[in-house]
């Protein structure tokens, strides 16, 4: 029942209003406030697109079979979009949600075809996914990695495992009974409505009707854009860990029981069906908070936004739009959901903005404001004292920094946790010397690795600016893919090529710029915007292909990506000098301390001059130029323009950018660190599949390099808290000035 306490208006309550009495909403409020566009948008936009598709394709939005087989087909999708709302209340981003579908249909095939019961299948491939999920917890808990960050890598190695599992390859004859379970029907519709229904059920009750609901909520009430844990729980006596177990356990399970519902549907086990759901169902849960409980994520909300969203790209397809449909809405749809779950706030009737107002700009209030300010500018006085301490017992002075004796100098910089990357490397040429020295030990094995892995070289590096910055942006890879085709389009189109060289790198610019408003502007977290501009550059990618490679470029347009100096190819050199002088500008100019204070602190840079917002638009202006010109070198190295090639080297740049950030610069993400990361884990897959080991090892060598980098940089950082003050950042900024 709702309820509103005093100072209601008259056409909520009956009888004169008093302190401390509570009463009664009348119907028609109640009706209002659940019947407001801010508050069942969703059902708003439905009946829109009903109505839109029904006036575009009548013949075959309106019929029953349509209706029936959207209901049934959409609920493997709303299955793993409600499991997701458990983890993403408590705060963690799941992102192996779709590779955990994968995982699940695959597994229950491979078991049924090695003549396991179907029960015991069933069961086997629901501890998998609570298996993972168990993996995740610890990856997030103990490793202390970032949940969106350990959740891609697993991601990868789940990638992996399928693939290992089902050898790359389809599994067919599955037995006859199996497939009733996806395909039976009850009074016209399948079972996996029935099954979809009844876990949301469960699910709702658990989380708004149980003590274990409330603290999902409180755990995840309190976290940061990062996937942090929330202190706030924990202060209040929850066990935040045990509730994120819960929560991925929970998803895992559930996501594993949608993939092999999703096998008895397709009556084969498909090792590629997994990743495909991400974006649909994270686009459902963040929808589906705008929904019914005012900015929280429910389960129900979920369920009506997973079938809106079906709706709208079921009668894109029946009106005949090309295949990239789905992936332009999907990402339109996960920018507007989240950026409507962020405009989402409780509603202020006028009587109360106006005490607001006024209580806001009354002499105690400007009293407060005076103190707090006074408050922050005394803590960056004593963050310099104590910096200068820490200096002092260091035997250095201000202004003044004396040279240690060089045997300290180069234990400190010989030390394991200074350069780990080279021992890696070392360790791994000596490993593949003994076990493949015919092919491993080779001059052109290494010519050939130097060459074909300047590009991705290319890539980590400029993913270090953004990341410095305190920004996630998972939209590299596709950003390497659109230079890579909209170079090779603009070619046959007969544009001269340095033309088509400046157009490409603008185009990455621009996404950089499209990437800054959805983070700043529209409010939407960084890893969240960037994985939906992901999906709009695939569709755009598809778009300017045709999804089909470009061939039949210019001649002279290879020699770009192929011609050597002094036996070394071009984008080697060109590397190199984009490298040295991102290197410059971070290390050496202001602009580069202002990066890295943003980075740092966002809130501690603002107060000592520092504007986060041009810092985050330099950042993504300059990684999508440097993806562009990625994406335009591997085009010419090619001599086909690929609309497949971007989304590959997500992992191993993320991979490189956080195993470079624990070399050489003690815990900061820098270019030199990077660089060494990145050949030393090219070395790595280089030297397994010249070992002839399957091709899905590169998938488990990056996810697993991915955890092991982002494990050692939390590893790595100082146990002390300096450098997290204004003061320290005032000292950083003003080095270069002097």
């Amino acid at each position: 029942m709702q309820t509103t306490e005093v100072a209601a208006s008259p056409e909520q309550v009956t009888g004169e209003a008093s302190p401390g009495v509570v009463h009664e909403v009348r119907w028609p409020g109640r009706l209002r406030r659940a019947a407001a566009f801010r508050n069942v948008s969703a059902l708003y936009l439905l009946a829109l697109m009903v109505a839109v598709f029904a006036l575009w394709v009548p013949d075959t939005f309106l019929t029953a079979g349509t209706w029936r087989s959207l209901l049934s087909d959409q609920a493997v999708t709303c299955l793993v979009a409600v499991g997701l709302v458990i983890p993403t209340a408590a705060g963690v981003i799941d992102l192996a949600i779709g590779a955990e579908v994968g995982l699940g249909a695959i597994l229950v095939a491979r078991l049924l075809v090695g003549h396991v019961p179907t029960p015991a299948a069933i069961v086997l491939s629901l501890l998998a996914g609570a298996a993972v999920g168990v993996f995740s917890w610890l990856m997030i808990t103990r490793a202390r990695i970032p949940s969106f960050i350990a959740t891609l890598a697993v991601s990868s190695l789940l990638a992996a495992t399928t693939a290992w599992i089902s050898s790359s390859q389809q599994i067919v004859n599955l037995p006859a009974g199996f497939g009733k379970l996806g395909t039976g029907q009850l009074l016209g519709i399948t079972y996996p409505v029935y099954i979809m229904v009844a876990v949301a059920g469960l699910l709702w009750y658990v989380l708004e009707r149980t003590p274990a609901g409330r603290r999902v909520y409180a755990t995840g009430g309190n976290v940061d854009a990062m996937g942090g844990s929330s202190e706030a729980a924990a202060l209040a006596g929850i066990r935040v860990s045990r509730i994120v177990l819960f929560a991925l356990m929970t998803s895992g399970m559930v996501a594993a029981l949608a993939g092999l519902l999703l096998t008895s549907q397709l009556s084969t086990g498909d090792p590629t069906v997994g990743p495909g759901y991400l974006l649909p169902v994270i686009a459902a849960v963040f929808l589906g908070s705008t929904q019914f409980r005012g900015g929280r994520f429910n389960i129900w909300g979920t369920v009506l936004a997973a079938y809106t969203l079906a709706v709208g790209v079921k009668g894109l397809q029946l009106a005949g739009l090309p295949i990239w449909i789905p992936d332009l809405f999907n990402g339109t749809a996960l920018l507007a959901a989240v950026g409507l779950a962020a405009w989402r706030k409780p509603t202020v009737n006028r009587r109360e903005a106006i005490l607001r107002l006024i209580r806001s700009n009354t002499t105690t209030a400007w009293a407060v404001r005076r103190s707090r300010r006074n408050e922050l500018l005394a803590r960056a006085t004593a963050a310099n004292v104590d910096a200068a301490s820490e200096d002092a017992a260091d035997g250095t002075s201000p202004g003044m920094a004396q040279e240690r004796p060089w045997p300290g100098r180069l234990r400190r910089a010989a030390a394991f946790r200074n350069v780990s990357a080279l021992y890696l490397l070392a360790l791994m040429v000596a490993v593949f010397a003994l076990w493949v020295p015919d092919t491993f030990l080779t001059a052109g094995t290494w010519r050939s690795l130097l060459s074909d892995q300047a590009v991705t070289c290319l890539v980590a590096v400029g993913l270090v600016i953004p990341t410095a910055a305190g920004v996630i942006d998972l939209a590299i890879g596709a950003e390497v893919g659109l230079g890579a085709i909209l170079v090779a389009r603009l070619l046959v189109g007969h544009v001269p090529t340095p033309a088509a060289i400046v157009l490409s790198l603008l185009a990455g610019a621009a996404v950089g710029v499209f990437s800054w408003l959805m983070i700043t502007r529209a409010r939407i977290p960084s890893f969240i915007a960037t994985l939906a501009v992901s999906s709009l550059l695939a569709a755009a990618t598809a778009w300017i292909s045709s999804s089909q490679q470009i061939v039949n470029l210019p001649p002279g347009f290879g020699k770009l990506g192929t011609g050597q100096l002094l036996g070394i190819t071009y984008p080697v050199y060109i590397m190199v000098a984009v490298a040295g002088l991102l290197w410059y500008v971070l290390e050496r100019t202001p602009a580069g301390r202002r990066v890295y204070a943003t980075g740092g602190n966002p809130q501690a840079a603002a107060l000592v001059g520092v504007r986060p917002s041009r810092i985050i638009l330099f950042a993504l202006v300059t990684s999508g130029a440097i993806a562009g010109l990625a994406g335009l070198l591997l085009t010419s190295q090619l001599s086909t323009g690929d609309p497949t090639v971007g989304p590959g080297y997500l992992l191993p740049v993320i991979a490189a950018v956080f195993l470079g950030s624990t070399q050489f610069r003690g815990g900061r993400f820098n270019i030199w660190g990077t660089v060494l990361a990145a050949y030393t884990l090219a070395v790595g897959v280089k030297g397994l599949q010249l070992a002839g080991l399957p091709i899905w090892i590169p998938d488990l060598f990056n996810g697993t390099a991915l955890l092991a980098a982002v494990g050692l940089a939390a590893w790595r950082r100082a146990p002390t808290t300096r450098g997290t003050g204004p003061g320290r950042f005032r000292r950083v900024l003003d080095r270069t000035s002097n």
